[in-house]
């Protein structure tokens, strides 16, 4: 009799699939949340949920071709896909921002630097205009904010302003003049914008939350 002892063959180890799925997830999201609060880049994030979404598909492919797929992968499936199913409904119904970064932004342009277009998905966005040196004829600016605050302040008092501003749900206050509640769509226009030498026409755009704009 032999007296060696046959040690039992290992059992293969497989390779969890879901806490991969959602590591991968987690490494789109907190990569593109990293970019946006260094300002290194703006994230279109129904581009990333979209991405997120192909990853949990592929895994569900993978795992059902192995077995039983995992019901946390079908139901982050599932809601994934009523997001931006909301999303893009949000966009086309009430013209919704939904590009630019996440966080409280301040922004102190001269003529030099003043943007045409500032965006923002969710947090404040401050914009100081008393340092622009504004030039003769029409400035344009266009501003967005899918969920949060604009605050437009510092307009020089030489420079004529029109504002026309919408937001789907909150509250406006543009030149002391205020309105609150859903679907507010509304345009000021300061008496002499027509003939005046130096005029700015702002566009503001909220999802939900405030609209202020003050000289």
């Amino acid at each position: 009799m032999n007296g060696d002892l046959l040690s039992p063959e290992e059992p293969k180890r497989e390779i969890a699939v879901g806490p991969l799925v959602w590591g991968a997830i987690l490494i789109v999201i907190g990569a593109g949340w990293l970019l946006a609060t260094l300002g290194v880049a703006n994230i279109p994030w129904r581009a990333a949920l979209a991405a997120v979404l192909i990853v949990v598909g592929v895994a569900l492919l993978v795992a059902t071709a192995r077995g039983p797929a995992p019901e946390g992968l079908f139901t982050a499936g599932v809601v994934l896909s009523i997001v931006l199913a909301l999303l893009s409904t949000a966009n086309a119904a009430f013209s919704l921002p939904l590009s630019g970064g996440i966080g409280d932004r301040q922004v102190d342009p001269t003529i030099a630097t003043l943007e045409t277009e500032y965006r923002l998905v969710a947090g404040q966005l401050d914009i100081d205009l008393s340092d622009v040196d504004f030039p003769p004829g029409e400035t344009r600016v266009e501003v967005s904010v899918t969920f949060g605050r604009i605050y437009i302040h510092g307009i020089p008092d030489d420079v004529a302003v029109s504002i026309d501003s919408r937001i789907t749900a909150g509250e406006l206050s543009v030149l002391g003049s205020r309105w609150d509640g859903i679907s507010i769509d509304q345009t000021k226009t300061e008496a002499g914008f027509a003939t005046a030498p130096r005029r700015l026409t702002i566009e503001a755009r909220v999802g939900f939350g405030q609209i202020e704009v003050t000289r």
